[in-house]
C-alpha cells in the first residue's frame, strides 16, 4: 500500500472543530443571506434568474444528471438544510432520501421540518453503512472537506478515491454519483493563485505565458496568497479545493465521468449576490456572531468572486456513472 493511500484510510475530513466553526457558528450568519430554501451552494443561472430561482434551477440540474427521477432510494452527502433532499422528495418522485451530515446544527434544522422521504442522519461518510444500495448519489460542495489542508497531490487523490470507492459499493449497477464543487483552474491550486490572469488560459493552455511577468503580478501574487492564508485559516478550516485532474483521476475505474462542466459565471452571479445580501445584513449578523467574523466572511467572499471571475478557480459539475 501506497503512503498516500495509507494515509487515507484513517482520515475522515475536516473535523468536527472546523466543521462547528463554519456551519454552526458562522451558519448562523449565512442563514440572513441564502434565502428561504437555504441553499448553501453556488447556483445555476440563465437570464431573468434570482438567487432563488437559480439555485432551484441547480438542484433540477444534479437531479437529472444523477437520473434520480423517480428513484427509490437516494444518498446526499453533506446535505446541508436539506434543500435537495425536500426538491427530489418534493418535486422528483424520490420516495426515499438519506441525507448524511456532521453540522449537528444542520441536522436538527432537517429534522424539525418532518419532510416526508427525508432521512437526515448525524454521521460521517466514511461511517456510512447502507441498509440497501442506492440509485444515485449526490455530493454538492461537499468534496471540499474532504482532502482537509494537504498540499500533496497524492494524498488529496487518494482521499477522494476513497470517497469514490464508497460510492461505488453503494450504488447499485449503473447508478450515478453527481459532484459539484469548487475547483481551481487546471493549472493547479498554486499556478492558480500566483499566475496573472492573463495568463490563465481556463483549459490550462499555454497561450498565455509568452506574454511575459509584469512588476506588478508580484503585488498581486502575494496578494492572492494572503486571501487564501485569510480564507483558509478564518472561514473555511482544514478544506481545500480540488482541480478536476483531480476527481477525474481518483474516479477512474470506478466511474466514468458521463457529464462534466465548469461554469465559472454561475460561481461569479451566486458569490456578487451572497456578499450583497451579507453586506447588507452587516449589523445584524455582527450581533450574532461579532464584527469581526462578518467581515471575514465579507472578505472572502469578495475574494472568491475575484478568482472566480479572473478564471482561478470555477465550479465545477460532474456527472460520474458506475462501472461495474
Amino acid at each position: 500500500m501506497n503512503r498516500a493511500k495509507h494515509s487515507a484510510i484513517g482520515y475522515k475530513g475536516s473535523s468536527d472543530e472546523a466543521i462547528r466553526h463554519h456551519y454552526d457558528f458562522l451558519g448562523d450568519f449565512y442563514r440572513l443571506a441564502l434565502g428561504p430554501d437555504l441553499v448553501y451552494s453556488l447556483a445555476r443561472w440563465e437570464d431573468g434568474d434570482t438567487l432563488e430561482t437559480a439555485q432551484v434551477r441547480k438542484l433540477d440540474l444534479h437531479a437529472r444528471a444523477a437520473r434520480a427521477e423517480g428513484a427509490a432510494r437516494v444518498l446526499d452527502v453533506g446535505c446541508g438544510w436539506g434543500s435537495m433532499m425536500h426538491r427530489l422528495t418534493e418535486v422528483h418522485d424520490v420516495r426515499h432520501v438519506v441525507g448524511l451530515n456532521v453540522s449537528a446544527s444542520q441536522v436538527e434544522y432537517v429534522r424539525s421540518r418532518e419532510w416526508p422521504g427525508c432521512e437526515v442522519r448525524l454521521e460521517n461518510w466514511i461511517d456510512h453503512l447502507p441498509d440497501a444500495l442506492y440509485d444515485a448519489v449526490f455530493a454538492i460542495e461537499a468534496m471540499e472537506h474532504f482532502a482537509g489542508s494537504t498540499i500533496r497531490r497524492s494524498q488529496r487523490i487518494a482521499r477522494y478515491r476513497l470517497f469514490f470507492e464508497r460510492c461505488h459499493g453503494w450504488l447499485r449497477p449503473g447508478g450515478r454519483l453527481a459532484v459539484q464543487s469548487n475547483a481551481w483552474n487546471a493549472r493547479g491550486w498554486l499556478a492558480s493563485m500566483l499566475l496573472p490572469a492573463r495568463m490563465l488560459d481556463p483549459d490550462g493552455g499555454p497561450q498565455g505565458l509568452r506574454l511575459g511577468f509584469r512588476p506588478r503580478d508580484v503585488r498581486d501574487a502575494v496578494r492572492n496568497l494572503r486571501e487564501g492564508l485569510h480564507s483558509s485559516r478564518r472561514v473555511f478550516p482544514e478544506c481545500f479545493v480540488p482541480t478536476r485532474s483531480e476527481l477525474v483521476e481518483a474516479a477512474r475505474g470506478l466511474f466514468t465521468v458521463a457529464e462534466l462542466r465548469d461554469d465559472p459565471d454561475d460561481g461569479a452571479r451566486t458569490l456578487q449576490c451572497w456578499m450583497e445580501r451579507c453586506i447588507a445584513h452587516r449589523d445584524q449578523g455582527a450581533r450574532l456572531i461579532g464584527r469581526q467574523a462578518v467581515d471575514d466572511l465579507i472578505r472572502e467572499q469578495r475574494a472568491t468572486l475575484r478568482f472566480m471571475r479572473e478564471h482561478r478557480c470555477t465550479v465545477l459539475r460532474m456527472a460520474l456513472e458506475r462501472v461495474d
